[in-house]
């Protein structure tokens, strides 16, 4: 009997020690709760901000991971409003050469769309008026009006017949740096030139150029066929490389495609991939802007 008294006892010493225990954790919890944050923060600002940058986190990885979910949805708006926030606050970070590449996407569907006609005409041929003096007339190319009026060949035209046509007022800026070419186009809106698609640069010929900003116009536009050199209007245009001639600091360059490994030399000039500048072919003509910025480096 006396044993189990003893037992009874021991349980009960342990008991209370729990129930003590207890107590004294959920006060120590009530302090923490109801302290002044000044007296519990026992770390500087400084040393706070310094551990939580030693954090694995990519800056603009949620907005990137939202504007993914959105074009998913098909809320295309809400999307780039996602990519051009981290175009805008974090330029440098790892998501962002791939963010700039799906709002190009984006927003060159959009220009081009025929559902969006805010920068597009009905041109109604006239008697006697050709591609040509249309395309000439509406500062666009052969290409773009056959791109836009889904037309596999420049086939007879006859009066009253009606063209969907769009003014190409777009601007090429080269950053060297960044190893890119940057496509604006005009918003009549903003009424300035604004993002519009990005091309990667695969390899760059230019010689030695002094660091700054270089001005010019596209001059020349044609194709190339083992060698020979086709304007846009002749037929082999169409299935021709496609090149862009503009001036440099007083020397001819292109943009061209990546020539092929036995090709001969092509010479000075800033290549892209082929379907690249098959685009470019279309949304260019002579005449649109060309900068190039050179820096140190």
């Amino acid at each position: 009997m006396n044993g189990f008294l003893a037992i009874i006892k021991i349980f009960a010493a342990i008991l209370v020690l729990v129930i003590l225990g207890a107590l004294v954790f959920f006060l120590q919890k009530f302090r923490e709760e109801f302290a002044d944050p000044a007296t519990t923060t026992s770390k500087p600002l400084e040393q706070i901000i310094q551990d939580n940058e030693l954090v694995d986190f990519e800056p603009g990885q949620h907005e990137f991971n939202r504007g993914l979910e959105y074009i998913a949805l098909q809320r295309l708006d809400e999307a780039r409003e996602k990519l051009l926030f981290i175009q805008n606050l974090y330029p440098n970070s790892r998501n962002a050469p791939e963010a700039r590449r799906i709002l190009g996407e984006i927003n060159l569907d959009e220009i081009l769309s025929i559902e969006n006609m805010s920068n597009k005409t009905i041109h109604e041929v006239a008697p006697g008026e050709g591609y040509l003096r249309i395309a000439n007339n509406h500062q666009t190319t052969l290409d773009c009006i056959m791109f836009l009026n889904g037309l596999t060949e420049l086939g007879r035209l006859h009066a009253g017949d009606e063209l969907i046509v769009m003014q190409l007022d777009f601007k090429l800026m080269v950053n060297l740096t960044k190893k890119r070419v940057d496509l604006f186009h005009r918003d009549d809106e903003k009424k300035e030139h604004v993002f519009a698609k990005a091309y990667p640069i695969q390899s760059i010929d230019l010689g030695g150029l002094r660091s700054r900003t270089y001005q010019s116009k596209i001059t020349r536009k044609l194709g190339e066929i083992e060698g020979r050199t086709y304007p846009p209007t002749h037929s082999k245009f169409r299935h021709a490389l496609k090149v862009l001639g503009f001036n440099l600091n007083n020397r001819y360059v292109q943009f061209r495609p990546v020539p092929a490994a036995d090709a001969e030399d092509p010479g000075q000039g800033i290549f892209l991939k082929n379907s690249d500048m098959e685009e470019l072919s279309m949304l260019i003509r002579v005449g649109n802007e060309v900068e190039v910025k050179v820096t140190e480096s």
